[in-house]
């Protein structure tokens, strides 16, 4: 685990190496996710090629922010972060909260290979709105409500979802021993949110993966799905039998998706690199 100060603001990051090939991943987090807690995902996706795990302040155990500061302000963050690690082109991956950002680093940086998205849309779907409310008005009773307002919100009672019940009841546990700093940082990122308006998407032409969970009752996979078209080379994949937590219930599945634009353009790449030998 490294930290890093940029102008003022402190990120926190890992760097996971392959050393056999120089493609880079960068890894975007989602809401009340941290370096440790998908850390298995990072360790797969290294498997492939280099990945950056970041949180950006704003996300993870990184520096806070005020809810006044907007997604493309985080996301010129982000690009500070990008100079500094002197990364000249990246497949970006990302859960949820993090494709407001990612979709708006595509329209401010140059760099992006592929996009791959897992439970997001690029701002709060007309699904969630309500349930966004409902959180983060939770969030200011107590720890315990904002932990039922978060699960009833995000999930579903569907037999047909492995281990529904023991996650449900992890996340419980999990949320209750947050750091009050944690819910106060999902609530400013939900106001953000809300008042984000996206930019037009039309212009993203770098292949594209937008991942939705069949049962998922805040990003539904109709709306997932229309995003996936408004893009111009994307392919839409829906995880059966999962809600919004699927890359808890079915994780070597969301992984091996999620990898699966970057695997090709290394697979590429080291077929050339022979086919010059």
């Amino acid at each position: 685990m490294k930290q890093v100060i940029l102008n003022n603001k402190m990120y926190r990051y890992t760097a996971n190496q392959n050393n056999s090939t120089n493609q880079i991943a960068i890894f975007l987090l989602g809401a009340l996710q941290d370096i440790s807690s998908v850390s298995a995902f990072s360790e797969h996706f290294s498997e492939t090629l280099n990945c950056i795990t970041v949180e950006i302040p704003g996300t993870g155990f990184a520096q806070a922010l005020e809810p006044t500061v907007t997604i493309r302000e985080q996301t010129e963050m982000l690009i500070d972060f990008i100079q500094y690690m002197d990364i000249k082109s990246a497949h970006i991956i990302g859960f949820s909260y993090a494709t407001a950002i990612a979709v708006e680093l595509c329209a401010q940086w140059k760099g992006v290979k592929s996009l791959s998205i897992c439970g997001g849309i690029p701002g709060i779907p007309s699904s969630g709105v309500m349930a966004t409310k409902r959180m983060i008005a939770a969030a200011m009773q107590s720890k315990e409500e904002f932990a039922t307002s978060f699960i009833d919100s995000l999930t579903v009672d569907n037999p047909k979802i492995p281990r529904s019940l023991g996650i449900k009841k992890a996340m419980r546990r999990n949320i209750s021993k947050m750091e009050d700093d944690r819910i106060q940082m999902f609530f400013d990122n939900s106001v953000r949110l809300l008042v984000h308006k996206p930019s037009d998407i039309s212009h993203i032409s770098v292949p594209s993966l937008i991942c939705a969970a069949e049962f998922d009752p805040y990003v539904t996979k109709e709306v997932a799905k229309q995003f996936s078209d408004e893009l111009s080379n994307s392919s839409f994949y829906e995880i059966k039998n999962a809600d919004h937590l699927a890359h808890l219930q079915y994780p070597n599945i969301v992984a091996r998706a999620l990898i699966l634009l970057a695997s090709s353009s290394v697979t590429v790449e080291r077929t050339l690199a022979e086919l010059t030998i």
